[in-house]
C-alpha cells in the first residue's frame, strides 16, 4: 500500500452542516472512472460529495451513504460511479483512541492499520481460491486519511452503540481502514439472501427452542429427531431468516444443489483456515441466477475479521467451563463464530449433505449456559425482529 501512502494530499472541500440530518450538498463535476482499483483508492474521497439521508442514523455524512452493516459503512462518490467506498470504522478506532496518547502511539496504531490492510488483501485471495470465478467481488483495502469532525464520530459511535471515552480528541483528518470495491448491481427478482443473525439475541426465540436448535446443529452428532420435517421445524425456530430459503430449496432442485455445493466449500475453507465466513448479516452471501440461468453463490461481503476463528470458540468455552465471564468484546466475537457453525450445519442438513462442522468447545458447554453467557442486553432490540404495525 506504499503507493497509497505517497498520494499527493488534496485539500478536501469544507463540510457545512446546517442542521441534522440535513447537510449542504456540494456537487463536484463528473470525472472519468479510474482505470484501476488502486487509482480509485488513492483518489476516492479527497473531494467529497456531502449529502444526508433521513433513512439512516449515521449522521452527518461525508459521502453519499449507501448502507451500513456490522463491519462497514458504505459510501459512494459521483465521480466514481463504478466503485463504492467501505469504511471500517471499528477497526480504525485504535487510531482515534491513540490521539490523546502522543505521536508514538498514533504512529504505532497507523502501522497496525496498514498491516491489517495487507493482511485483508492476502486473506481475500485465499477466500477467492475456494469459490468459483466471480463469486468473490474484486476489491482493494488500504489506509486513507479522511476529513472528520467530532460530530461525525459521535454519530457513528452512537449508531454502533459504542462507549464514548471520557478523553477523546478528533483530528481534522484521520487515517481510516477503507475498502474500494467494484459496485455490484444484482437483479432483485432472481437472488436469494442467506443469513443467520444471532439466535442468542433474538427475544422471540424461546429458550426451549434455542436449546433444541443448538443440540441439533452444534456438532457432527446431531441430538434430536432424525426425520427431515421435524429437523426443518427446529432449524426454522432458531434461524427464522431461513424460511424463504427453505421454500426455495423445496421448489428448485438446482438451487438446492448450488447451496449444498457452496456449503461444502465454505466448510472446507473454515476447516483449512480455522476462520468463518460472515453469514450473520443480510446481503453478505447471496445466490443469484447468472447469465446462463445457473444459480451461483455471491460472497458480497463475506470475509470476517481474522479474530473470528475456531480458536476463539475453544478459548471462550474454556473460560465458561471455569466459571469465568466473557467481556462484551469476547461475547460479540463468540456469537459470530458459534452462529456460523450452527448455521453452516443447518444449511448442510437442509441440502442433504452428510458434512458437518465439528469445532472444539461447541458441545463442551450446555446450550443453556451458552445462551446465558453470550447475552448482550444492549443488542437485544437490534437483533430482535420488529413486529409489523
Amino acid at each position: 500500500m506504499s503507493d497509497v501512502q505517497q498520494t499527493t494530499k488534496v485539500i478536501p472541500s469544507t463540510m457545512r452542516v446546517t442542521s441534522l440530518p440535513h447537510a449542504v450538498r456540494e456537487e463536484p463535476s463528473l470525472r472519468p472512472t479510474p482505470a484501476t482499483l488502486k487509482d480509485a483508492l488513492m483518489s476516492f474521497g479527497h473531494e467529497l460529495v456531502m449529502r444526508a439521508s433521513d433513512e439512516c442514523r449515521v449522521l452527518p455524512h461525508i459521502l453519499h451513504l449507501l448502507g451500513k452493516g456490522g463491519e462497514h459503512i458504505v459510501f459512494e462518490d459521483v465521480r466514481f460511479p463504478n466503485y463504492v467506498l467501505k469504511v471500517d470504522f471499528i477497526e480504525s478506532l485504535p487510531v482515534l483512541y491513540a490521539q490523546t496518547k502522543g505521536r508514538d502511539a498514533v504512529e504505532s496504531a497507523v502501522r497496525k492499520l496498514h498491516n491489517k490492510a495487507q493482511e485483508h488483501n492476502q486473506r481475500l485471495k485465499i477466500l477467492r481460491s475456494y469459490f468459483s470465478s466471480g463469486s468473490v467481488p474484486l476489491e482493494l483495502v488500504g489506509v486513507k486519511e479522511l476529513p472528520l469532525s467530532e460530530e461525525i464520530v459521535l454519530s457513528v459511535m452512537r449508531d454502533r452503540r459504542l462507549d464514548v471515552p471520557q478523553k477523546m480528541f478528533v483530528p481534522e483528518r484521520l487515517p481510516l481502514l477503507c475498502t474500494v470495491q467494484h459496485k455490484i448491481i444484482l437483479p432483485k427478482d432472481s437472488r436469494v439472501d442467506i443469513y443467520s443473525s444471532y439466535a442468542e439475541l433474538n427475544r422471540t426465540i424461546l429458550l426451549e427452542y434455542f436449546v433444541d436448535g443448538h443440540r441439533l446443529l452444534a456438532g457432527s452428532e446431531s441430538i434430536g429427531p432424525v426425520e427431515s420435517q421435524a429437523r426443518e421445524k427446529i432449524i426454522l425456530f432458531i434461524y427464522p431468516s431461513l424460511r424463504p430459503v427453505v421454500e426455495k430449496l423445496k421448489k428448485d432442485v438446482d438451487f438446492k444443489r448450488a447451496v449444498g455445493h457452496y456449503v461444502k466449500r465454505a466448510m472446507a475453507y473454515s476447516v483449512d483456515t480455522g476462520e468463518i465466513i460472515d453469514m450473520a448479516g443480510g446481503g453478505n452471501v447471496l445466490f443469484i441466477l447468472n447469465e446462463d440461468r445457473v444459480w451461483q453463490e455471491f460472497l458480497m461481503d463475506a470475509l470476517s475479521p481474522p479474530e473470528l476463528n475456531f480458536k476463539l470458540l475453544k478459548q471462550s468455552a474454556l473460560k465458561l467451563k471455569h466459571d469465568q465471564e466473557l467481556d462484551v468484546h469476547d461475547k460479540a466475537n463468540t456469537l459470530n463464530v458459534i452462529n456460523y457453525v450452527r448455521f453452516a450445519n443447518a444449511l448442510a442438513m437442509l441440502t442433504d449433505l452428510p458434512d458437518r462442522l465439528d469445532v472444539a468447545g461447541m458441545t463442551e458447554i450446555s446450550p443453556e449456559k451458552w445462551h446465558a453467557s453470550l447475552m448482550i442486553e444492549k443488542y437485544l432490540d437490534v437483533y430482535t425482529p420488529k413486529k409489523s404495525p
